[in-house]
């Protein structure tokens, strides 16, 4: 029908399909049920397709679409994040689509609106395609190189991250459940530590291959962190979720990787989460799925999928509660520490004191930080308790020219550059305390990156500051590893050194740790001593230094 005009000489409207060919355009309307898509006549010719390339369903026009198009026509209706008042919802969506194997693609942006049938959920959609230049392949293509991970090719966590936001809303607005998983690749730090990093690189693409190959269409998988993937499943509630995290955990640690070396086991662990019901937003989906993983990592399946908890949930708003209380206590300078003595074995002199924290509260009492310091590493802020404990331990050696002090660091330290420059600018001032301090790292700290933490040791002894493994035996770390720290001792965890006292096998382990120690040349402390028998058993077996309550009990100097 032409178009109206005032003007009584105006010249007639020119046919709606000459103007779409003027400007490069092709409309269209997809009707969702019976998926026919009709197009205006010049579909064909703009596209450049011939018959082997029939349009006229919407499956048949979503098999052109590149492989790798980060939004599709499809994931604009269906993911869209607004509803049709009644007008129709609008989106705008580029793509790239390809006509053979080998053609080049040709970059579309295609508009419209979808129109919702009585369920709510699109039922029509109408808009045009339009052509886009060649400069946006190369700008697609940067886009792209942002997008995705570079070593495994799945995309990467930001676009991930916008994926699962997209499936939040749609499942909100649809009443559908999707799922988040976050899938780690367990013992990558000890491949590494091995093979070398070129086969930690292969394990990891390796992964990420098999999880693609037991994947679903729909779903998404990214590279989430070095060592963890994430995946978006979509439509997945909680069975199908439990389903298919074990699917991918067979998928991978069933089989080892073939290598030069001969097979290498690779192991995974899954966690995951269903939303919305569990997650309102990004954070909560992100937050409880890190949750899940870390029981995953200690269960017998290596899967686990998140559900609420009451007990877990207060622990949580308690952590969140004694961490605040942790930072004022930082901000007031209420923090301080005791000091409890190693004493050498053999003569029972004092050899050096562990830094343990303690904060003074309203009364003036002085009392434990130990479950504050817990709370910081739930919470994430363990690092700033880690740079007072090393201020205050500092300033102690410099006011107190006998003292020897061991401090104890957190994980996230291992990796804290800001933690080192502050050591580093002390030891610049004063380097005669290097001597005198010690830094103790756990050895569950120890093992959960070798690498890291390797490179961590490194940097202590380079600055002239011995290095001691805490609570040794409650981990896995080989003494060929602790060889590769280059550390000065190892300290035998107190759970073992308690059990001395009564019937149990603690005594047979604790032998052989203090033997096999000695032979590679670490020298030992035996923790929590409480009595003179274990203090006299530990020295007959060669423990070189005891640590307990009962020879000296941790205290606050009068200066702090």
């Amino acid at each position: 029908m032409p178009l109206s005009s005032t003007a009584p000489d105006a010249p007639a409207a020119p046919p709606v399909l000459d103007v779409l060919r003027a400007v490069g355009e092709a409309a269209y309307v997809w009707d969702v049920a019976s998926d026919a898509l009709v197009w205006t006549d010049n579909a064909a010719d703009l596209l450049g397709l011939d018959g082997r390339f029939p349009i006229d369903t919407a499956t048949r026009y979503d098999a052109l679409i590149d492989p790798e198009a980060l939004t599709t026509r499809r994931s604009a209706v269906f993911g869209a994040s607004a509803p049709d008042a009644g007008e129709g919802a609008p989106f705008e969506v580029e793509y790239a689509i390809r006509r053979g194997g080998r053609a080049r693609r040709l970059w579309v942006q295609d508009r419209g609106r979808w129109y919702a049938g009585e369920d709510g959920r699109p039922a029509r959609v109408a808009g045009v395609v339009r052509l886009l230049g060649a400069h946006h392949e190369r700008a697609e293509q940067l886009a792209l190189a942002a997008r995705f991970d570079p070593l495994t090719g799945q995309i990467a966590r930001p676009r991930l991250l916008e994926i699962a936001e997209a499936a939040l809303q749609a499942g909100a607005r649809m009443q559908t459940p999707s799922s988040f998983a976050l899938v780690a690749l367990s013992n990558l730090g000890a491949i590494n530590d091995a093979y070398g990093f070129a086969l930690g690189d292969r394990a990891v693409m390796e992964v990420a291959r098999r999880l693609r190959g037991v994947m679903r269409g729909g779903d998404s998988l990214g590279r989430f962190s070095t060592s963890t993937f994430g995946l978006v499943l979509q439509e997945c509630d909680g069975p199908d979720l439990q389903v298919a995290a074990r699917r991918f955990v067979a998928a991978v640690n069933e089989e080892p990787l073939p290598t030069e070396f001969g097979p290498v086991s690779v192991r995974i662990a899954v966690g995951g989460v269903v939303a919305p019901r569990h997650a309102r937003d990004v954070k909560e989906l992100v937050d409880r799925g890190r949750s899940a993983l870390s029981r995953a990592a200690n269960a017998v399946s290596a899967t686990h999928i998140y559900t609420p908890d009451p007990e877990r949930e207060e622990a949580r708003r308690s952590n969140v509660r004694l961490a605040d209380e942790l930072m004022q206590a930082i901000n007031a300078r209420r923090l301080t520490l005791a000091f409890q003595p190693v004493l050498r074995a053999s003569t029972r002199e004092v050899c050096w004191s562990e830094a343990l924290v303690r904060v003074r509260v309203a009364d003036g009492r002085v009392v434990s930080g130990g479950p504050l310091v817990q709370a910081a590493e739930e919470v994430g802020i363990v690092h700033a308790l880690d740079h007072r404990v090393l201020d205050l331990a500092i300033r102690h050696l410099a006011a107190n020219p006998a003292a020897r002090v061991a401090v104890n660091i957190s994980a996230s330290t291992t990796s804290d550059v800001a933690w080192m420059d502050a050591l580093t600018s002390w030891l610049t001032l004063r380097p005669d305390l290097a001597e005198r301090l010690m830094v103790e790292i756990t050895e569950t700290v120890a093992i959960a990156d070798l690498t890291v933490t390797a490179g961590f040791v490194d940097g202590l002894r380079e600055r002239g500051v011995k290095v001691a493994i805490d609570d040794f035996g409650t981990g896995h770390t080989s003494f060929k590893a602790l060889k590769q720290l280059a550390i000065d001792l190892v300290k035998i965890d107190g759970s073992f050194v308690k059990d001395l006292a009564g019937p149990s096998d603690s005594g047979a382990f604790v032998r052989a740790l203090l033997a096999l120690s000695r032979e590679l040349g670490f020298e030992t402390v035996a923790e929590q001593v409480e009595t003179a028998e274990v203090a006299d058993l530990l020295t007959g077996w060669g423990a070189t230094y005891l640590q307990g309550d009962f020879l000296a009990a941790a205290a606050v100097p009068a200066e702090g």
